[in-house]
């Protein structure tokens, strides 16, 4: 596999895990309320709970190709959709209550703990590894399958994943501050056409019957 390959897979590794989830949010989020110096441990068991997905998704992908090569542009078709999926849901999520006002009471101190934090928060182990192979199966084909194949994804991947941490480290506050205020627009807005569809006096005047 040669260099130009792995940049391909990275960026996109790094466009979809850049984009808003509730992981991310979350990581946002400590970044935002208690400084960066926080971030290191959360960081560290994000990066081990995708690292675990992309493992099991590299292993799906390398048997598939050299179990059904024949079979390979059929999943690289459905693999297309679930990738297109995936950012539709992620982009649809921004309508969802942000996670990143965190517990106050999540661990501060306590290493292992924050890293477990960064491992379990917003994990859906069968979507990810969903993902992790679709996202894969691009790149795998039966003649390329090795072990320098998988060390040189691994490497991409590590590094895709530490540059969108880096990204959201570093722009926690805009990050926030853009989201929060698209959701107060969308909140005035459904407000206002509440207000003009009358239903506000109609429920005042069932208010002054019923006293």
């Amino acid at each position: 596999m040669n260099i130009a390959i792995a940049a391909t897979y990275a960026a996109l590794v790094f466009l979809l895990f850049s984009l808003p989830s509730g992981r991310m949010m979350a990581f946002a989020g400590r970044r935002y309320q208690r400084g960066i110096e926080t971030l290191p441990l959360l960081g560290l068991g994000i990066l081990a709970a995708r690292f675990l997905f992309f493992a099991l998704g590299l292993a799906i992908a390398m048997g598939l190709a050299l179990a059904m090569p024949s079979g390979l542009t059929l999943a690289r078709i459905a693999a297309a959709f679930i990738i297109a999926l995936w950012i539709g849901r992620s982009l649809a999520g921004l309508k969802r209550p942000a996670p990143a006002a965190a517990n106050d009471n999540a661990p501060r101190n306590q290493a292992l703990k924050q890293i477990w934090l960064g491992m379990r928060h917003d994990a859906r182990p069968y979507a990810e590894t969903l993902l992790a192979a679709s996202t894969l199966i691009f790149f795998v084909d039966p003649q390329s399958v090795s072990l320098q194949m998988a060390e040189t994804l691994s490497v991409a991947h590590i590094a895709a994943s530490i540059a969108a941490l880096v990204l959201y480290g570093l722009l926690a506050g805009p990050v926030l501050a853009r989201i929060n205020a698209q959701r107060d627009r969308k909140r005035q807005q459904r407000i206002a056409r509440l207000l003009r569809s009358g239903l506000p006096r109609v429920s005042a005047r069932y208010r002054k019957n019923a006293a």
